[in-house]
């Protein structure tokens, strides 16, 4: 058996159950287009490849807001574009690719929701096993 192919099926299965547990970029997209434009939401920006797991999303937090629309066109535009892993690797994020909040090259926290009437976000630890 290939070793690689071993690792990349094991590596897509953790990301799969990763993405039943917090927020996927399809999932933020969909939370985003119904939101108005011009919506103050949590301020996250820079889409990045996440330290914790390279073929995860993460966003970098930042002081303030920042409009929905612009946020959504952020994820938008990271749809189907390939991230460099911090460590090497080219990784393409999608629908089902989870997001963290983290800054480049730290390990962050899980996005586990946005709420849509007040543009907060709620993030959680990372406890995968």
């Amino acid at each position: 058996m290939d070793i690689q192919a071993l690792m990349d099926g094991m590596s897509a299965k953790m990301m799969r159950e990763r993405a039943q547990t917090q927020m996927t970029l399809g999932k933020l997209i969909a939370v985003l287009e119904a939101m108005p434009t011009d919506a103050d939401v949590t301020g996250l920006d820079a889409p990045h490849s996440y330290r914790g797991y390279y073929s995860d999303l993460a966003f970098e937090p930042i002081a303030g807001t920042v409009k929905s629309g612009n946020l959504l066109a952020l994820c938008k535009a990271s749809m189907g574009q390939v991230f460099e892993g911090y460590k090497g690797g080219d990784y393409v994020m999608g629908a089902l690719t989870p997001v963290w909040v983290a800054n480049y090259g730290d390990c962050g926290r899980k996005l586990m929701a946005l709420n849509p009437v007040n543009g907060q976000i709620e993030t959680a630890e990372d406890n995968y096993e």
